[in-house]
């Protein structure tokens, strides 16, 4: 109930202010018409200034039928109204409106046609806002007022139907922007928020926007919908070098800490970017905008990234901190150099590092539903680990004619590991019997060497539409590991019995590939083109692992154990070939097409005889592309990994054992896809839905077996039957008034998913549900005041269909709150408090937390470059996370201990140097 009261307290914010402010103002609104042809004049800019001193009142832009309405216009003073548009003379006119004739009726407005509208604009008072300069949208940003410690990305946000959402990810009238360009120049690599979200605004002079030029080139056919937009951003006179970043310092009680930095230094088509830090707060050192824009990573590249709830983030390999589960302190830093030759070479080189350290207090606890009995285990886990990681990279990409580009983008990384940890298991029946109990000490500790390149070549043909790529990739890992387990276990049925295990596992494995895609498109006519894509893969994965047992004497690692090791030699070709036919018939785009498939797999073992897999596909693929709407079919094959083929026992767990089974066969996955994205630029409204569902054949299913002492064992096997749909919806309402923005959106999860459950012998289909409503609405007040909330809902439920295994559900409710308040002037309050809620937890553990954070911010220095941060996390002392799920016939329940609560002193710098002469002061680093 209290969220509900508090959804509709929202909606009341948003609709009240925008009510009240309607009734004590005026509107003015017409129709514009070309006075030669008598067409509709879509997108010109109709925008009301005082007329005294010129400054805007508000603007609009007139909809697809020329129609315009401007609301929200003071009352008895006088105004004047100016409408532009490129290839049309200036329209002016004065009035006034009172409480008696609050809306003024234009009426037909004819637009006289121009060619020297640019002068025009120039030489008069008052600058349009927004202009439409051909394919070219154009706004004036000083037309558009922020804060004095405004980014672009503030900036944007002002302008109509531009979105910006919490992540930085832009859209422009619906369609998403890739690329920021400065002064014409791609000078911050392929991710706009390094500028959005490092830029000041008042060193902008103008935002044009428009679609990206080289992705028409490379798809002329591409969907209205899914053009990518290019945002050029042009700086005001003498802003060519400059400099961004921040650095950062604190300490807090229980001996907290966080220090760092990250510094961009350009100069016209240069850069160097540093970056460093340090904490034990649980979280990155950065956030991942960060990383990718300012650290370089967004120019150079990503082979894997990895994120996790708490903000958690690793690129390639390398933790920035946050990830795990437990409490961890974290450290990394690098450097990264970008620049671009007077012939148009881009140059990238850069060095990264990152070690973390993780302390792990997880209790877990499993319901297992049988089909006359119920198995409960709780396990205690405490760990210890350490891991550290190198990564030297760099890009060169030639522009080697007009139409053609060439670049390569090679790797080298190392990488080492070490992990302690304990679990002490405890296995109960339903009735209380005590099944088994364990205490499990592991140490693994390993090193990786990894090399790789990724070569790409371009070509565009004069005729339009005539395209030939190809794009390479080669990889090659190396890892040693070994991994030490001394296992004491009681089993007390029937008789109470103990077993000891002391044994070490040694993992050598050496993993190669080489992966080349050609790909050629050639238009037959102006509605057909032919494409052919050609793929073709070599690998060679060598998988060698050997166990010895300690001596009992000299307690050294020197008796192998036969049968728990093994060598496996897996190498290999994967070839595609796809050809297809493209047909564009007004709106619809038709693609349907044949894709070849050949696997010849040879897996080489050392004690048994070898297996070679081949395999011969012919599978159908389909894509429809119609205004928004876009449906397409394919035929994914997924053979299995070499780890699931190793026949070889893992025991390092003697309460859950598993096998290999070299005799697996490829999963063919069937995979039908419907999306539909539209933006509403008159009602500021985002609709998006998308269904996606697969059928899957050979897929691969553990098989387990649980015995009377609750030791389970389980072996991959081939099933048929498993198949899982996915639906989603979603809509988000923009207000736009004055200076306050109001927000609301809401969207659907929901998904069905039947698997095959083997257990015992017994197989049953589950057939799991599940949906998640969410809503979430946003108010910003003049920057003065920020409101967010967020509140969702997620209900899952299993069946099955005999009466092998009972039914199982889950309800959780998550919430998010949060409140950022300027006032007075440089100070700054925030807080957030996240909610969860689960509807029945196993017995000792808690069913839900509340996470509160808050802190006060002083800003100062020239700009509010500087600010002094007074923070509490965890105000409440929850000292814990908690999740539930559920797989297969069992429920888990998942409790980790984080950090307990404290208080944290930060200082930030915020580095914002542009433009100035060299030397002297005005060049220095910290401008107070």
């Amino acid at each position: 109930m209290k969220y509900m009261l508090l959804s509709v307290l929202f909606l009341f914010l948003f609709f009240i202010p925008e009510m009240k402010a309607q009734s004590q103002k005026g509107e003015l609104k017409g129709l514009l018409l070309d006075e030669a042809t008598k067409g509709a004049l879509p997108y010109a800019t109709v925008a009301v200034y005082t007329a005294a001193d010129t400054v805007m009142v508000t603007y609009r832009m007139s909809d697809e039928k020329g129609s315009f309405r401007v609301p929200g216009l003071p009352l008895d003073q006088q105004l004047r109204v100016v409408i532009t548009m490129m290839g049309f003379k200036v329209y002016r006119k004065e009035f006034k409106l009172t409480p008696e004739q609050a809306s003024l009726d234009l009426g037909v407005i004819n637009m006289e046609q121009s060619s020297n509208l640019l002068n025009e604009v120039l030489i008069v008072a008052e600058i349009p806002p927004v202009l439409v300069r051909n394919d070219t949208l154009e706004f004036n940003a000083s037309s558009f007022k922020t804060l004095p410690t405004a980014l672009v990305e503030d900036l944007l946000r002002k302008l109509p139907g531009v979105t910006v959402d919490q992540e930085g990810n832009i859209m422009v009238n619906g369609k998403s922007v890739q690329k920021i360009l400065v002064d014409g120049k791609e000078f911050f690599g392929s991710d706009p928020k390094i500028a959005t979200r490092n830029l000041p605004a008042n060193v902008i002079d103008k935002v044009q926007v428009m679609n990206d030029p080289e992705a028409l080139r490379r798809d002329p056919d591409m969907p209205y919908m899914e053009i990518p937009q290019v945002i050029n951003l042009t700086f005001k006179k003498g802003i060519k070098k400059g400099l961004f970043g921040k650095v950062y310092g604190g300490a807090g009680t229980k001996e907290r800490y966080e220090v760092g930095g990250i510094v961009n230094m350009f100069r016209d088509t240069s850069q160097v970017s540093i970056i460093g830090f340090s904490n034990n707060l649980n979280r990155a050192g950065f956030d991942f905008a960060d990383i990718r824009r300012i650290g370089g990573f967004a120019r150079s590249g990503f082979n894997s990234i990895g994120m996790n709830t708490n903000g958690g983030i690793s690129v390639n390999g390398i933790s920035f901190g946050g990830m795990g589960q437990g409490i961890q302190q974290s450290s990394g830093g690098g450097a990264n150099f970008n620049t671009v030759t007077k012939r148009g070479t881009k140059i990238n080189l850069q060095y990264f590092f990152g070690d973390s350290r993780e302390d792990l207090n997880q209790v877990v606890n499993s319901e297992q539903f049988l089909k006359s009995d119920t198995l409960n285990s709780r396990r205690n886990r405490q760990q210890i680990s350490r891991s550290e990681s190198h990564r030297i990279g760099g890009k060169i990409e030639w522009k080697l004619g007009p139409l053609t580009t060439l670049s390569i983008n090679p790797s080298v990384q190392f990488s080492y590991q070490n992990a302690n940890q304990n679990v002490y298991t405890n296995t109960f029946r339903n009735n209380g019997n005590r099944l088994n109990e364990s205490t499990n000490e592991e140490n693994i500790s390993g090193e990786g060497m990894g090399f790789g390149n990724i070569l790409s070549f371009e070509r565009n043909f004069e005729k339009k539409g005539r395209r030939l790529s190809l794009f390479s990739r080669m990889n090659q890992y190396a890892l040693l590991q070994d991994q030490i387990n001394e296992a004491e276990n009681i089993f007390y049925q029937p008789d109470p019995t103990a077993t000891l295990l002391d044994q070490l596992r040694d993992t050598d494995q050496n993993d190669f590939e080489v992966y080349n895609t050609l790909s050629y498109t050639e238009p037959l006519n102006k509605a057909v083109s032919a494409t052919f894509t050609l793929n073709s893969e070599y690998f060679n994965n060598d998988n060698v692992l050997a166990t010895y047992l300690a001596d009992p004497e000299t307690g050294e690692y020197d008796t192998i154990v036969p049968g728990l090791s093994n060598g496996l030699d897996r190498s290999g070709w994967r070839n595609y070939l796809t050809s297809g036919l493209r047909w564009k018939i007004k709106d619809v785009t038709l693609q349907p097409g044949l894709r070849f498939t050949a696997l010849n797999i040879n897996n080489r073992f050392q004690i048994i005889p070898d297996i070679k897999q081949n395999y011969f596909y012919v599978f159908p693929n389909l894509n429809v592309d119609w205004k928004q709407f876009n449906l397409s079919y394919n035929v994914n094959l997924q053979e299995p990994m070499a780890t699931q083929l190793q026949p070889v026992v893992d025991n390092t767990n003697p309460l859950f054992i598993s096998y290999g089974n070299p005799s697996l066969k490829p999963t063919v996955a069937n995979t039908l896809s419907m999306n539909y994205r539209k933006f509403d630029n008159k009602k500021s409204i985002n609709y998006n839905a998308n269904v996606y569902g697969t059928v899957r054949n050979n897929f691969i299913t553990r098989a387990r077996t649980i015995d009377e002492n609750g030791v389970q064992t389980s072996r991959p096997v081939n099933t048929d039957g498993n198949w899982m749909l996915n639906g989603s919806g979603g809509l988000m309402k923009d207000f736009k008034y004055d200076k306050n923005k109001f927000s609301i959106g809401a969207n659907m999860l929901v998904s069905y998913d039947r698997s095959l459950v083997l257990l015992n012998g017994s197989q049953s289909f589950s057939q799991s549900w599940s949906f998640r409503p969410r809503m979430e609405g946003r108010v910003n007040l003049d920057d003065k005041l920020e409101l967010s909330q967020s509140f969702d809902v997620s209900h899952r439920r299993s069946t099955y269909e005999n009466n092998a295994f009972n039914d199982l559900s889950i309800s959780t409710r998550t919430s998010r709150s949060e409140i950022v308040v300027r006032m007075p002037k440089r100070i700054v309050w925030e807080a957030t408090f996240d909610y969860w809620y689960n509807s029945n937890v196993a017995p000792g553990l808690q069913n839900s937390y509340g996470r509160l954070n808050a802190g006060v911010i002083f800003l100062f220095m020239k700009d509010d470059r500087a600010q002094l941060k007074l923070s509490v996390y965890d105000l409440l002392d929850q000292n814990i996370s908690a999740n539930r799920l559920i797989r297969e016939n069992l429920i888990e329940d998942y409790q980790t201990e984080m950090l307990t609560r404290h208080g944290m002193l930060t200082f930030t710098y915020n580095i914002r140097n542009f433009g100035g002469k060299v030397g002297g002061r005005q060049n220095s680093l910290f401008r107070f």
